[in-house]
């Protein structure tokens, strides 16, 4: 017997969507976004150790070149991982290594150098528009010639006239001026810029200085040492003080000019030199050699 209902068919339809119970599907696993761990703290930190080095070489010149050590094994594991890993996988590839390098030589050496010294010379300026109205450069130097002078010794060590000491000082501190004036004046306008931005006014320091100014703290620093100071050790103790806070000044200036450039300076160089600049021509070097590479092969000969 055929047994027939009127009942209606369910359907297993919600309102306007079908229900798919298609047990073979499978959701698609989420894939975790890739994290280098070298561009990440802590071992992003060993790739900024040069430029403390950077800052504190006017306090510590050894000391400054131990913080390099980690910077440039930081550098070179960098390059080699990108050379080797493209994201989390293996696929080694010369070109993105050379890329790599480029991006380090200029972010992480040239560009942090070149602002470090920028910000020496910025803070050492500054100076000129406080206290005594000169560079701390100026004063350094000045302060590096009263070590030198050998009349400190004398008038210390054997208690020799304190006002012909310093007239005699007075008298040799003119002729260094005038030596320095005479000299910077010889030197050419590319020679002087980089001075002033680079190389912390070395060269004209004493010769940019007003003449009075200059020459009026040169004596009272030589005057004050022989009223304090009851021999030569503790004059040189002095000095190295006075010395040592003006270079911390100018460390303070490099710190500031790389901490406040660093992240520019990653974009500017990836943005504008290897995207622009470098990729574009390795991408034509390289199809160059493949083309002198297709014409340089002979023809195959046909066998008869």
């Amino acid at each position: 017997m055929k047994i027939t209902s009127n009942a209606p068919v369910l359907s297993f339809k919600a309102e306007g969507q079908n229900i798919n119970f298609d047990a073979t599907a499978k959701e698609k696993p989420k894939k975790d976004k890739y994290v280098d761990p070298l561009a990440n703290w802590p071992l992003r930190g060993l790739g900024y150790t040069n430029d403390i080095g950077i800052a504190i070489n006017e306090l510590a010149p050894n000391a400054a070149k131990l913080f390099w050590v980690p910077a440039l094994m930081y550098f070179g594991a960098d390059i080699y991982d990108k050379y080797k890993n493209k994201g989390n996988k293996y696929k080694p590839n010369a070109q993105r290594a050379f890329n790599q390098a480029v991006f380090q030589a200029c972010a992480s050496i040239l560009f942090p150098a070149i602002f470090g010294h920028i910000g020496m010379s910025v803070f050492s300026h500054i100076d000129k528009y406080r206290g005594q109205k000169l560079s701390t450069n100026a004063k350094e130097q000045s302060l590096r010639f009263i070590k030198n002078h050998s009349a400190l010794n004398d008038v210390l060590a054997q208690g020799k006239n304190k006002e012909a000491t310093i007239t005699e000082f007075t008298e040799n501190f003119d002729k260094y001026y005038s030596v320095k004036k005479k000299n910077y004046s010889r030197t050419n306008f590319v020679v002087k810029i980089f001075d002033k931005l680079l190389c912390n006014s070395k060269r004209g320091a004493i010769a940019n200085s007003n003449e009075e100014r200059i020459k009026e703290f040169a004596k009272t620093q030589f005057t004050k040492l022989l009223e304090k100071c009851q021999d030569a050790d503790s004059a040189q103790k002095v000095l190295d003080k006075k010395i040592f806070k003006l270079k911390a000044w100018k460390s303070a200036g490099a710190f500031t000019a790389i901490i406040l450039t660093a992240k520019a300076i990653d974009e500017f160089v990836e943005t504008v030199i290897i995207d622009t600049v470098v990729k574009p021509q390795v991408a034509k070097l390289h199809f160059y050699n493949f083309k002198n590479l297709s014409n340089n092969r002979q023809p195959e000969q046909k066998s008869a």
